[in-house]
């Protein structure tokens, strides 16, 4: 269905004994993230998430030699860091004594909608005083936000590396870029600004996760004790479901998968506007995020393809030209991975 080709390598069909264990290693992986998400034990920590991650990546790589293992821990680190530090961008917020920015984000949404915030409209109309029988969907959609973006990227690494080079290149500027917005212009959600009093009416957060079978008031309340609700500008959820949905587009030639890649970021904005966890601003922001990332890293690339095809460039004396060569090798290294023809966008 998609366009992604194992790689090739090196490695000998493996005998009936090491295929058994690759496929009860696979599917003792799936398993356990299964139960995780179904009781609710994902979203967890930061630490935990990637474990899972680097958990997944190696349980379908685990007949490659012992040194692929390792490089998989440093090539997810910047990653991992990345998780990390949005745990701490309200501290910092709070330590550089940037204001929390509220009552703008509810004047915005009323200018857009002529006076009317829509995530207080969306719950009276469609929640009232209860939940509707679809409320399940909501909570899988805002699951997939802590799940898909990370699947597709331990895919990539698995199958083509040059995709999860550029995929991840990607990832991690619009994952810094979003944490500087944070640390710098800390907005609060429309949950936390109701019950702050930015908003008269009272707002819930009905989105939650656990695929359904967590019940949606657990689930608020773990992220509630667990959420930063200093990142509400831009909608980080929003902005990995359209990187996602741009990213498997090229990848993907049947029409009704690229239906869903149109509908899921669609959906996840819905989802967290319904949901009171992002203003439609911050929504629509998220996606701008995301094509300014890509347009960047494009540009980057074609930098770095261009500079590839030049050349090493003449020298002067025979250690400005070994100096040259040692250059032109490393750039060489990395030329692939930003010069796939069809790679994401």
């Amino acid at each position: 269905m998609l366009g992604v080709q194992p790689e090739t390598t090196e490695i000998a069909e493996p005998t009936v004994p090491r295929r058994v264990i690759r496929y009860a290693v696979r599917i003792a992986y799936l398993a356990a993230l299964a139960v995780a998400l179904i009781t609710g034990a994902l979203p967890g920590g930061r630490v935990q998430e990637a474990a899972w991650m680097i958990g997944g990546v190696l349980a379908f790589t685990i007949d490659r030699p012992w040194r692929q293992h390792i490089r998989v821990l440093t090539d997810w680190l910047p990653l991992i860091a990345a998780l990390m530090v949005y745990d701490y961008t309200r501290d910092l917020a709070d330590k550089l004594g940037m204001p929390l920015r509220m009552h703008e984000l509810v004047d915005i949404d009323r200018w857009m909608f002529g006076g009317t915030v829509p995530t207080i409209w969306l719950q009276d109309h469609l929640a009232g005083d209860g939940r509707p029988w679809w409320t399940p969907i909501i909570g899988v959609v805002y699951t997939t936000h802590f799940i898909l973006p990370w699947a597709v990227a331990a895919i990539f690494y698995v199958y083509s590396r040059p995709l999860w080079v550029r995929y991840m290149r990607r990832i991690l500027l619009l994952s810094y870029l979003a944490l500087v917005t944070y640390v710098l212009v800390p907005a609060a959600p429309p949950w936390y600004a109701g019950r702050e009093g930015a908003i008269p009416e009272h707002v819930r957060r009905i989105s939650g996760f656990g695929l359904g079978v967590v019940d949606p008031n657990v689930s608020a309340q773990w992220l509630e004790d667990h959420g930063n609700y200093v990142a509400a500008v831009p909608s980080l959820h929003t902005a990995f479901s359209v990187l996602v949905a741009a990213t498997l587009w090229p990848l993907t030639r049947q029409w009704w998968l690229r239906a869903i890649l149109v509908i899921y970021p669609c959906a996840m904005g819905f989802t967290l506007v319904y949901g009171g966890e992002h203003w439609v601003f911050d929504v629509l922001l998220g996606g701008v995020y995301t094509a300014v990332t890509i347009l960047l890293t494009r540009i980057w690339e074609n930098w770095r393809a261009g500079r590839a095809l030049l050349g090493p460039l003449p020298a002067v004396g025979r250690g400005d030209a070994a100096e040259t060569d040692r250059d032109t090798e490393s750039e060489t290294e990395t030329v692939p991975a930003a010069a796939v023809p069809n790679g994401p966008n």
